[in-house]
């Protein structure tokens, strides 16, 4: 259980004489979990992408040698061993190209393949009834109306078929130390599993969809140029983000990024 791991923490704690409840305020990491690590009682961590987190924050904080300890952790603690949970509705790179020995990946790609040729018809007849309606089809244009001196301009922007915004795009920006996995839609990783730091900006990133997962809530985050509300906890929690508006996800669902 990597037991010079916890003893490194707690020693180092000591020596500076600085007490749990002052690292909780600093890292956002609840005492309950610093007091596990301390104790080399790593399963009563969230997950293991988790445990790496908050040691790497816990360890910055004492100065220590951060990712020393995270290797040390990861090859005492046999994490390779024990699979983290596939978030439902996401994708990991490599699915969906070959490289996934356990999926039957033509029979899949031709599935794809499929409904993409029924949504690029479905395209052309929209855009033929569309086009002998209104002359403009679904090209993007601009109104100008006025009335005295004064003129408004009105840009459409890109939306899907069924009229709703077909992209979203998402902006982060951290208040301290947060760990952060973004997932857009296609399973690629935008912020795979970090440790953000204050004035660290990322983004935006523009996907159909996005899944995240925050190591807690010291982050700032914008969707479609709107802040969005995000709550000031010390563990980690999770949404799905659509151009329809954002969903809180169970922790079983929330992306890992490893």
């Amino acid at each position: 259980m990597a037991p010079q791991v916890g003893q490194a923490l707690r020693e180092a704690r000591t020596e500076r004489g600085i007490e749990l409840s002052e690292i909780e305020r600093a890292t956002k990491i609840r005492v309950k979990f610093l007091q596990a690590m301390e104790d080399d009682r790593w399963e009563e961590l969230p997950a293991p992408a988790y445990a790496r987190s908050f040691l790497a924050t816990y360890a910055e904080y004492l100065d220590l040698d951060a990712p020393a300890l995270v290797d040390e952790l990861k090859s005492s603690y046999g994490e390779g061993d024990r699979p983290e949970p596939i978030p439902s509705g996401v994708v990991r790179p490599g699915q969906l190209t070959g490289r996934s020995h356990g999926m039957p990946w033509r029979p899949l790609a031709a599935l794809v393949a499929g409904l993409i040729a029924v949504f690029l018809l479905g395209l052309v007849i929209v855009g033929a009834i569309g086009g002998s309606g209104n002359g403009g089809g679904n090209e993007r244009h601009a109104k100008s109306a006025g009335t005295g001196a004064g003129t408004t301009t009105t840009t459409a922007t890109s939306t899907s078929p069924s009229g709703q915004p077909s992209d979203v795009s998402v902006e982060l920006r951290p208040t301290a130390d947060v760990w952060v996995c973004l997932v857009d839609d296609s399973g690629r990783a935008a912020v795979n599993g970090e440790t953000l730091t204050r004035g660290q900006d990322v983004g935006p990133f523009t996907a159909a969809a996005f899944a995240v997962t925050f190591g807690n809530g010291s982050v700032e985050m914008t969707v479609d140029g709107e802040p969005a509300k995000v709550p000031a906890l010390a563990e980690p929690f999770g949404y799905r983000i659509t151009p329809s508006g954002m969903h809180r996800l169970d922790p079983s669902s929330q992306p890992t990024c490893q």
